[in-house]
């Protein structure tokens, strides 16, 4: 296996790692916060990216099998209501995620040469597909960065109200000769 591929797959071996390491980032409270009602949540996204992986993990193995196969996928953003994301669990859609892409590596991984380069008519080749899904979680993390600073935004307004009430005046806090004295 050539130094580029190798390090694109590592990449995206380690695309589950850096998911949880970016999940690790954001407070749960926020993660079913949407900054447009027909958006993604954190929440949704992870979701998403478990129902991608499963649709991947199938790509890859038809590439392989028989490149001149079609395969389908979902636009699960917009049918995310439908497929009842909000319900499911992170832990359960994180699992899949790692076992598969876990699955999808080792199988990469004991490739030979001749299948990387293989396109047809219908499809790309494997080593495409993997330079595409490997920067798949990135775009995807990047995605939940912005809703976070959405939801940073739009709870900041809250907090200045609230931080408003419970001001105290600056002067409170400047020492003035005597006047502690007088008060003891």
């Amino acid at each position: 296996m050539n130094a580029e591929r190798r390090r694109i797959l590592e990449s995206f071996r380690n695309g589950p790692a850096l998911l949880t390491t970016a999940l690790r980032r954001f407070p749960r409270k926020m993660w079913v916060y949407k900054h447009a009602s027909n958006g993604p949540s954190i929440h949704d996204s992870v979701c998403r990216i478990a129902d991608n992986e499963v649709i991947e993990y199938l790509h890859c193995r038809s590439l392989v099998a028989n490149p001149d196969s079609a395969t389908t996928g979902i636009d699960s953003f917009s049918e995310s209501g439908r497929l009842g994301y909000f319900y499911q669990d992170i832990s359960e859609a994180l699992g899949i995620i790692r076992a598969l892409r876990r699955f999808t590596y080792r199988f990469l991984e004991n490739l030979p040469e001749d299948l990387w380069t293989r396109a047809s008519d219908k499809h790309i080749s494997l080593d495409q597909w993997l330079a595409i899904r490997e920067s798949c979680y990135p775009e995807q993390i990047r995605r939940m960065e912005r809703t976070y600073y959405e939801w940073l935004e739009s709870t900041s307004s809250a907090r200045t109200v609230t931080v408003a009430c419970k001001t105290v005046s600056f002067e409170s806090f400047v020492f003035r000769p005597g006047v502690a004295q007088e008060n003891q």
